[in-house]
């Protein structure tokens, strides 16, 4: 790899900143709450736009197997995504697509490294979208290199310039652009697409689910909270949420991020908070466990809905199963439990509906 991966770029940057190993529900119909989201004070996205539609096949498209760095031109700047069709593609068929949001400070490149997605989408064919978030310079339209590492994500209470600036960032519009595009150059299967991302992007997913439902199937956050308000999602989504007990950055009991964001709540209150959404009835059963890491899934969800909480005890900021980062200070990386493995499972078996 020959990214340097750096403590920042892994969204690592320490000022950035009860471990239980299952998801926590009673199984009573009316549970008690989890805490709400801290306020959010910035305008919601803009309106979502209809579904893409459904369709049984695709004709005149032409973009064959393999990697591609594209752009489309949003707010008036362009926004770039790097995209992974494996090769059993098929153009006339209609294909699933994971959308993976890097971390604070990190880019696209990365995310693919950390992750390993792209070698998932070649062993289970599906499509990997990485798309890359703003920096300062790219906001304000400056060339200053010593902010090159601030790229973020509009999700609310994180993170950076996307969040701070005036006007925020209206990354979700961003990602509705680039679906739309999407659409015109890959056969998607507009029923299977799927949103996950660490730390910033991680919370960046959330915020797609409670904005964008009627898009995004599922998602699969690492490393980052439910934290936008207000949260009104359009029909129920499934979750599964991974977090290691010793992440010293987003930390598994919830916290503060300091200049970069706001408060967050914890691991398990995102996770009972969209299972509150999802109107799942059923207690938390153990889905995985392995070594240091622990899976807790509630099915009985509305819709054909699951809610998943997989802890990894001792993890640290890291992606379980991924590149291991190179740089001290990240916490344990377990090898016990390969996310980007499990998420898609766990994608595969929840459509939109």
């Amino acid at each position: 790899m020959n990214t340097r991966l750096s403590l920042l770029n892994i969204l690592g940057a320490a000022a950035l900143m009860s471990t239980a190993a299952c998801l926590d529900l009673s199984g009573s119909p009316e549970p008690e709450p989890p805490p709400p989201v801290p306020d959010y004070n910035g305008p919601a996205a803009a309106p979502a736009p209809a579904p893409l539609p459904e369709r049984a096949s695709c004709t005149g498209l032409t973009v064959s197997p393999g990697t591609y760095n594209w752009s489309i031109t949003h707010e008036g700047r362009t926004r770039f995504f790097h995209i992974h069709i494996p090769q059993n593609y098929d153009a006339t068929q209609p294909t699933p697509a994971v959308l993976s949001f890097h971390g604070y400070g990190s880019n696209e490149q990365e995310q693919e490294d950390l992750s390993r997605m792209s070698v998932q989408a070649e062993l289970r064919g599906f499509i990997a979208v990485y798309p890359r978030g703003l920096n300062q310079n790219d906001i304000a339209g400056t060339e200053d290199p010593q902010v090159e590492d601030t790229r973020s994500w509009n999700a609310g209470v994180c993170c950076g310039p996307a969040q701070m600036a005036t006007p925020r960032v209206d990354d979700v519009a961003f990602v509705d652009a680039m679906l739309a595009y999407l659409d015109t150059r890959v056969c998607l299967d507009t029923q299977r697409i799927y949103a996950t991302g660490l730390s910033n992007g991680g919370f960046f997913s959330y915020r797609l689910a409670c904005e964008r439902a009627g898009q995004i199937a599922a998602i699969a956050p690492v490393a980052g909270m439910a934290g936008f308000e207000p949260c009104e999602p359009v029909r129920p989504v499934s979750v599964m949420h991974f977090h290691g007990t010793d992440d010293q950055v987003i930390r598994y009991e919830g916290g503060t991020i300091p200049f970069l964001g706001g408060p967050y709540i914890s691991a398990q209150d995102s996770v009972a908070r969209w299972a509150t959404f999802d109107a799942c009835l059923s207690s938390a059963i153990t889905t995985y466990d392995q070594g240091d890491s622990n899976c807790s899934t509630v099915t009985n969800c509305g819709q054909g809905t699951a809610v998943t909480l997989c802890t990894v005890q001792g993890g640290g900021h890291t992606w379980p199963g991924g590149l291991i980062p190179p740089e001290a200070g990240l916490g344990n990386t377990t090898q016990d439990l390969d996310a980007t493995e499990q998420m898609w499972l766990f994608f595969q078996a929840h459509p939109r509906p």
